[in-house]
């Protein structure tokens, strides 16, 4: 059947793009497994624990019992990720358009100032 002319050949449009890893980390994230504290909690419940308590302490003991203590670097690297997902990523740039927040000030300088 030929198209028409001036018409769409797929009036819906493209279908949305399936986020595959996305879609099953976050199911992995909401199952519940036992932690080291014998109580049943959702892996993503789990893993913000342990990042805060790395965060704040420096070391945590995983769901295995092992303990796992950062280096200067990780912590660094994990603060920082934390505090993007928290806050989320800065502002690039200065928004030039709000006057009560920047002050401009243009000096001339003098001519005797000049010939120096």
């Amino acid at each position: 059947m030929p198209f028409k002319k001036g018409q769409s050949g797929n009036p819906t449009g493209r279908p949305p793009k399936n986020r595959a890893l996305t879609d099953l980390l976050e199911a992995a994230g909401n199952t519940t497994i036992e932690d080291a504290d014998g109580k049943r909690r959702a892996r993503k419940r789990i893993a913000a624990g342990i990042a805060w308590e790395l965060i704040t302490e420096g070391k945590t003991k995983l769901p295995n019992g092992e303990t796992l203590k950062l280096s200067p670097q990780d912590w660094i690297g994990l603060y920082k990720w934390i505090y993007q997902h928290i806050d989320g990523p800065p502002k690039n740039g200065l928004d030039l358009n709000d006057i009560e927040k920047f002050t401009l000030e243009i000096v001339r300088a003098s001519d005797e100032d000049s010939n120096k």
